[in-house]
């Protein structure tokens, strides 16, 4: 048996082995696969796809060495009459033998590595006569028949930004397209905090005039998102990796990217309302005389202020924003104190204020509204009516030999605040929504 066939036997052993551990371990926790188990299995079955076509390439090659014998026969060979010529079966066909260009190949990246002559596919020696007088890969006694090509069956990619906002926002069940959430109106504490009901000191026998609780409804709709790909059947069945699979994580990366875009920019029109877009949104002037694309000390301090509840915010900047973020000094008589406090752990995020600090792409560059924002997401509500799906269909496009993938679902998203808060005794608004200004 070859060397080849003999790896290619004991991987498909391990691989099956490895496959039915996963499984057996699943069964006896009584539970589904977990994600990370769902894609160890798909990396097995896709190598052992690969696997199985090299055992079986090797096997027939095999067959072929132990049913063709050399033919013997008496000739002239140059100017030596009456040598013997020994003379393969193989040698006067056109294809030297092989039925397949993919037969050739193999044989070729098999034999590629034998030192010896003798160990090699005798099919091969027309090769040896491809060079000239230089040393190369083309030629078997001065280089070796070809270079052979590795594979890894892994693919590079860079990890998407983690979803720094889903977790954060107020989920809705949806039980329809379509649900209303009721909500006080109490945005303004000049005279209720409670949308209208107030109270009095009285007399004994005084009367007091009755108030009444004024309501809204927010309706929050579910919008489709949708995706969309076309993929020969040669590439998946070719593939050593699992097309499908890489199909799949590619659209669960774009799904999440599109959802933190949308809670952020959003227009509210057949997507999710961001938060740019909300009539609650409070957006902080820039200092007079402030230079076009800078950050100042003071913008900070004035979206501070104007933040409702900030200790349940999170400060959201470009990146293009650190550096001036970083450098950021509050004034304290000849000395000052840094806006910005780097974490001492790891795991834990820095902080400006006291609050952390999630950089993401998402926010617009630096100098641009929007590239600093202070938002408490806690008022920010999410629903899904339809969680992400999957199907294939090989109808589609029948005639191209294409199958197609498409991912969905249907949720919706919005600031339900209809207004920023008037506090009692001030005339500065407050929002859970806070932003800086252009500076251009």
């Amino acid at each position: 048996m070859n060397r080849i066939l003999a790896k290619a036997r004991d991987r498909k052993a391990a691989l099956v082995s490895s496959t039915d551990t996963i499984f057996a371990v699943a069964d006896k926790e009584s539970r589904e696969l977990s994600e990370q188990e769902r894609a160890a299995v798909d990396a097995n079955m896709a190598e052992l796809k690969t696997v199985a076509a090299t055992i079986t390439e090797q096997e027939s090659l095999e067959e072929f060495r132990r049913t063709t014998m050399p033919v013997r026969e008496t000739g002239f060979e140059g100017d030596h009459p009456g040598k013997i010529k020994v003379k393969a079966s193989f040698e006067d066909d056109p294809n030297k033998g092989f039925k397949t260009p993919r037969e050739f190949l193999t044989a070729v990246v098999t034999n590629a590595d034998r030192p010896s002559a003798e160990a090699r596919d005798e099919r091969l020696r027309f090769l040896a006569a491809a060079g000239s007088d230089e040393q190369g890969g083309y030629s078997d006694p001065y280089g070796g028949f070809l270079v052979p090509v590795g594979f890894a069956p892994n693919l590079m990619q860079m990890a998407p930004e983690a979803d720094p906002i889903g977790a954060r926002t107020t989920k809705v069940p949806m039980t329809a397209p379509r649900i209303e959430v009721l909500a006080r109106v109490d945005k303004n504490h000049t005279t209720s905090v409670s949308g209208g009901l107030t109270v009095c000191r009285r007399a004994e026998t005084q009367t007091q005039d009755p108030k009444r609780m004024e309501m809204e409804k927010i309706a929050l709709n579910a919008y489709s998102l949708f995706g969309l790909a076309y993929a020969t059947e040669e590439i998946l069945t070719d593939s050593p990796i699992s097309f499908a699979a890489l199909l799949e994580a590619g659209f669960r990366d774009q799904f999440t990217s599109h959802l933190i875009d949308e809670r952020l920019n959003g227009t509210g029109v057949g997507e999710f309302e961001g938060i740019m877009k909300s009539a609650a949104l409070i957006s902080v002037a820039k200092e007079a005389g402030q230079d076009a694309d800078s950050i100042v000390y003071e913008n900070l301090i004035k979206m501070r202020a104007r933040c409702w509840r900030y200790g349940n915010s999170v400060w959201l900047a470009n990146n293009d924003a650190l550096p001036q973020l970083m450098s950021l000094v509050m004034p304290i008589g000849t000395g000052g104190v840094p806006l910005w406090q780097t974490s001492a752990r790891d795991g834990e995020p820095d902080r400006i204020l006291g609050r952390p600090v999630i950089l993401t792409e998402y926010c617009q560059t630096v100098g641009d509204k929007g590239d600093i924002m202070l938002v408490n997401f806690s008022q920010y509500l999410e629903g899904t009516y339809e969680a992400l799906q999957s199907a294939e269909s090989i109808h589609v496009r029948f005639v191209n030999h294409e199958r197609t993938f498409k991912f969905w679902l249907r949720n919706g998203g919005r600031c339900w605040w209809r207004s920023p808060l008037t506090p009692k005794h001030s005339a500065s608004t407050l929002s859970p929504f806070v932003t800086l200004d252009a500076r251009a």
